[in-house]
């Protein structure tokens, strides 16, 4: 089934995660979580994101950030391909450092940021690292204990739903961290909503968010559905018009056109046309994915 476009919400809250290639490790020491830090702070520049939690792992990352005008995209393309070169010339290798594509899911600000504030900070000590998340240094924890301040890290916004005062947001923080957390809230923070894994909040808030998804995905232009599946799929459009046989290729044409088609974007022959493929063609891999969708 094909993947569902990623959803922007201008100043949306986002719980991303991007998991080494293979669950490989991605960092081998102090120094290679400063070289991320340092372009991270570059991105969140370029991009005009807001960090408001992290928790650097092994293998993965989890982040909570606040998206501005653009969407998360091209962020994490930035970061995570100019720490995959650091890394890769540091060590000598080759290959894919992450996994191709990134989790992000949209989380309402009522009832579940707080929860994922938790949620990521607690990661160490479900990985059974650490005992006290105090003693863990690659997440921002302690700068919400105001134990440290750095300056790429949004910590006040969320330090504000624990209380008015500093010391007493902070000891509302601290008790709210030593409270039990079911298995289902863990099970949701970690893949969104049992019907849409790319939003997490209550039914009124998700049905609002996805139905003026829906609405400005109606009026894309085939420029649009193309630029989106490009970045999705992590190819090019001269890829896409190669005479490559590939199946994967041809699979992401097939829902090019699907989209295109199904929202008003252009016709099957438009689409045809602009990757050089036989109308024909181009319907029958139509077809085969209006099936397996189905299926």
């Amino acid at each position: 089934m094909p993947r569902r476009p990623r959803l922007h919400v201008p100043g949306g809250f986002y719980h991303t995660i991007l998991r080494g290639n293979g669950r490989q490790a991605i960092f081998f020491d102090h120094e290679d979580r400063d070289q991320w830090q340092t372009i991270l702070q570059k991105g969140l520049g370029r991009y005009q994101h807001r960090l408001h939690a992290y928790c650097w792992m092994t293998n993965h990352v989890h982040m909570a950030i606040q998206v501005g005008v653009e969407p998360l995209t091209g962020f994490m393309r930035f970061l995570a391909s100019r720490y995959a070169r650091f890394l890769n010339r540091k060590i000598q290798r080759t290959g894919h450092l992450f996994e191709r594509r990134y989790r992000a899911i949209l989380v309402q600000k009522d009832g579940y940021l707080k929860e994922l504030l938790r949620y990521i900070h607690l990661n160490p000590v479900r990985a059974h690292l650490v005992v006290d998340p105090g003693d863990y240094p690659w997440s921002s924890h302690n700068a919400y204990l105001r134990r440290t301040n750095t300056n790429w890290l949004t910590v006040d916004y969320l330090a504000a739903m624990f209380g008015e005062g500093e010391k007493s947001a902070r000891i509302a923080y601290v008790n709210f961290m030593s409270d039990k957390v079911s298995d289902a809230t863990l099970h949701l923070l970690r893949n969104g909503a049992p019907d849409d894994e790319r939003i997490l909040g209550d039914d009124k808030w998700m049905r609002s968010v996805l139905d003026e998804s829906d609405a400005a995905t109606r009026h894309r232009t085939l420029d649009d559905i193309v630029l989106d599946a490009c970045q999705r799929y992590d190819v090019t459009e001269v890829m896409l018009a190669s005479r490559s046989r590939s199946r994967r290729l041809s699979s992401i044409r097939a829902e090019i056109a699907l989209t295109a088609t199904g929202h008003g974007g252009a016709t099957v022959i438009e689409v045809a046309q602009r990757f050089g493929r036989a109308h024909s063609g181009l319907s029958r891999a139509m077809n085969r994915l209006r099936d397996e969708i189905n299926k």
